[in-house]
């Protein structure tokens, strides 16, 4: 339900008063289950990803496009998104082991995609589209999906959309 929050929030996302609501509960009471608001927001990206791995096929290119063009409907998670990652850079915060984490799954999802240095193409597509997702939240114009396109075409002339 805080998931359901974050995908109907506008750019800012939803507040802590509004998961709550949406929970059922008050804000002290959200708080009772994680020590943190960000372990909360933390809890809400993995939500996420469980679902993106359950609606989409991630064995495939065109299920991973599908995914990359979903995001642009969800400003509020594409923010909490690019906040966590931000977060994520002190070793102390709890979107810290999620974000490694995360990342490890992604460039291991995508390798199979990309050519002879799959290992290094799938983490400079990664950090494009993290760096893209920041984009799109100053600009929404910006294409994440065909950008990538454009890179992995680059990255890996011999790969097919």
């Amino acid at each position: 339900m805080a998931l359901d929050a974050y995908r109907t929030s506008g750019w800012q996302g939803p507040s802590l008063k509004a998961i709550a609501t949406a929970v059922g509960l008050t804000e002290a009471g959200v708080l009772h289950y994680f020590s943190s608001r960000d372990e909360l927001f933390v809890a809400v990206l993995e939500a996420r990803d469980r679902e993106y791995r359950e609606t989409y096929d991630l064995s495939t290119l065109d299920g991973v496009w599908a995914l990359l063009t979903h995001t642009t409907r969800t400003p509020g998670l594409v923010r909490l998104f690019v906040d966590m990652t931000a977060a994520s850079a002190d070793p102390n915060h709890p979107a810290h082991a999620f974000m490694q984490r995360r990342a490890r799954t992604i460039v291991e999802l995508i390798k199979p995609f990309l050519g002879p240095d799959r290992e290094w193409q799938a983490r400079v597509l990664l950090a494009a589209a993290e760096g893209l997702q920041i984009q799109w939240l100053r600009d929404p114009k910006t294409d994440i999906v065909a950008d990538l396109k454009r890179l992995r075409a680059l990255i890996d002339p011999s790969g097919d959309e």
